[in-house]
């Protein structure tokens, strides 16, 4: 496999018609472009399985791109794009440093590996960077499969008369000790009212002392977070319910804040 080399030459495209921001990192190297959810299109060099993004098109929301896309884009990016969009201009050009373009690739990377793998969703998380914190993202393969099938009621009914069909994912190793967890997530669904999923969570913690806790949430753009709570167990859980679409999930670490 070659070795990519990114030169830092960003260009900024407003394109205010759309209602969009495209991000171009400048290279020759072909690209798998790929939707990531409604509204954010990203680009990854094939030959690079560790670099950047290539390109982002990003859909604006009040005035501004979403927050979680702005943390991804780091803070030179994303105050450039903000400028161009208060002030109604139509982009221009950034000069990345090495260090600019390295927190790229690591803050981009879970999308990074669902864009270069996306024939067979992995059950286990790379690993990114957020905002100074760890997180990753995993997809519920399989969602439209079991609604149709009528299956769905044999998943995570808390019955008597129905055993769980309980599906595991897991977290990168770094991302479970920094919040003191088993790497092993455990994911069952049921459906709800008006064609909605409530998704079931659960995570063992290990004992060892963490200064963050583990949250996670849908990848649709809401930036809705639920942090894993206690059951009376011990068991650590928390409840999602997002549309009947597939999607992604996400998980990151939230540090604990002196007060």
């Amino acid at each position: 496999m070659s070795v990519v080399t990114w030169d830092g030459h960003l260009r900024i495209d407003h394109l205010p018609e759309r209602g969009t921001v495209a991000v171009t990192l400048l290279t020759a190297e072909p690209a798998m472009e790929v939707r990531l959810r409604s509204g954010l299109v990203a680009g990854f060099a094939t030959s690079d399985p560790e670099g950047p993004p290539t390109f982002v098109s990003v859909a604006l929301r009040d005035d501004g791109i979403p927050d979680d896309v702005a943390e991804l884009l780091g803070p030179r990016v994303s105050a450039a794009v903000a400028d161009a969009v208060a002030t109604g201009g139509r982009g221009g050009w950034l000069e990345l440093d090495l260090g600019e373009v390295d927190g790229l690739a690591e803050a981009w990377a879970p999308y990074r590996a669902a864009a270069l793998d996306s024939a067979i969703p992995a059950p286990r998380g790379t690993l990114g960077a957020w905002a100074g914190e760890l997180w990753t993202r995993l997809d519920l393969a399989g969602w439209a499969d079991a609604l149709r099938g009528g299956e769905l009621q044999f998943r995570s009914g808390r019955t008597d008369e129905l055993e769980p069909d309980q599906e595991i994912w897991r977290l990168p190793g770094e991302l479970a000790a920094a919040v003191g967890v088993d790497p092993e997530v455990t994911w069952t669904i049921r459906p709800r009212a008006g064609g909605a999923i409530e998704l079931d969570l659960s995570v063992r913690p290990t004992g060892d002392e963490a200064n963050a806790v583990l949250q996670a949430g849908p990848d649709d753009g809401s930036q809705h977070w639920q942090t894993f709570e206690p059951d009376p167990s011990g068991v650590l859980r928390a409840r999602l319910v997002t549309p009947g679409d597939p999607m992604g999930v996400r998980f990151r670490s939230e540090s604990r804040r002196s007060a």
